[in-house]
């Protein structure tokens, strides 16, 4: 990979604000050239893949880029996953590249209809490939991606998994799978950085694990809004299958609600509110308590799959997949490790 020079990293660098922890610099990747999409091993096995290779077509709300802010626009993309951008002086920062490399390109192009300042960096938030399989238009054209150092471990660990479970919708859009190739970030951060110059910044950091290690978040004070990224999913139930632990995700998300912020913009879903993220505080809490106690009551994980239903939560988007998520819980709860670690 080619290190950026010493100007180009300080030129995104700043002091972060005192309510973040200290900042962190970028350090250059020193990982292997970008890995294609078959190379990597993963643990799990053929059985495991095909419960995750489950992407189900269905009648989705159509596409829409929104201008949440004078500066900052939020592309609601139901169906797959959701992206963002911040036009700066110093020229454009992209939140994730989505699941394909043609989505990068309609990305790319959906942001030239906006403004014609370079795309200088791409931000990939989690190390799940709807996120960031489009990353590599972005090289193409000079952006610096940059990602917390545990997304870029979650990124080579788990490349086969992530390309096998996204072959469904690769077919249900006709999307050219062979096209997709993990191309790593650049650069890796540890706690916080800052981009951008003036009244029109973006203050990217890291509080731990929530869905996923390496979960980062994208603040934006002018327009009292943050990217969340993985932990958080609008009126959806979130796949519960990497994360070491809903205590922790639970605290993520209080804070996360806790910010100076009106708009919180979700990896899946449509623009919210904090009632939207305590919502979801709601329904990690509530299941992982019954998990927890039919564990304890001796019930076996066929059980819990089999009898736990949690019809509260029935209109919520994926809650068809509930056995997969409640077969993870167990697991977690009984090993003290995620079903599949990404790091």
């Amino acid at each position: 990979m080619q290190k950026p020079s010493a100007t180009r990293i300080r030129s995104c660098l700043a002091t972060a604000r005192p309510w973040l922890a200290a900042l962190a610099l970028l350090a250059p990747l020193t990982l292997p050239a970008p890995a294609t999409a078959a190379a990597a091993a993963t643990t799990a096995s053929p059985a495991d893949l095909a419960r995750f290779d489950n992407f189900k077509a269905r009648k989705g709300i159509p596409m829409e880029l929104k201008q949440v802010a004078p500066d900052l626009w939020f592309l609601y993309d139901d169906l797959s996953s959701n992206a963002a951008f911040l036009v700066t002086d110093e020229g454009v920062l992209v939140i994730d590249s989505r699941q394909h490399p043609q989505h990068g390109r309609e990305l790319i192009a959906m942001i030239r209809k906006v403004t014609d300042k370079p795309i200088r960096w791409l931000v990939n938030t989690h190390a799940h490939g709807d996120h960031y399989y489009g990353n590599p238009p972005f090289r193409e054209i000079g952006a610096t991606i940059i990602a917390h150092r545990d997304t870029v471990a979650g990124m080579i660990k788990n490349e086969k998994l992530e390309f096998s479970r996204r072959q469904a919708f690769f077919r249900s859009q006709n999307l050219d799978p062979k096209e997709v190739r993990t191309v790593l970030p650049d650069m890796m951060f540890d706690t916080t950085l800052r981009i951008g110059s003036g009244q029109r910044v973006a203050e990217i950091f890291y509080w731990g694990p929530g869905q996923n290690p390496g979960d980062t978040m994208i603040y934006f004070p002018h327009a009292k809004a943050v990217f969340i990224g993985g932990p958080f999913a609008r009126k959806n139930w979130s796949n519960m299958s990497f994360s070491p632990s809903i205590d922790g995700w639970i605290t993520l998300l209080n804070k996360v609600a806790a910010l100076p912020v009106d708009l919180f913009l979700p990896g899946h879903g449509d623009v919210s509110t904090r009632e939207d993220v305590l919502d979801e505080v709601k329904l990690l809490a509530d299941v992982q308590t019954e998990v927890k106690k039919a564990i304890a009551a001796g019930m076996t994980r066929e059980q819990i799959v089999k009898e736990l239903r949690f019809p509260q939560y029935a209109n919520l988007r994926n809650y068809e997949r509930i056995d997969v998520f409640l077969e993870a819980l167990h697991h977690l709860f009984t090993t003290g490790r995620p079903m599949f670690p990404y790091h």
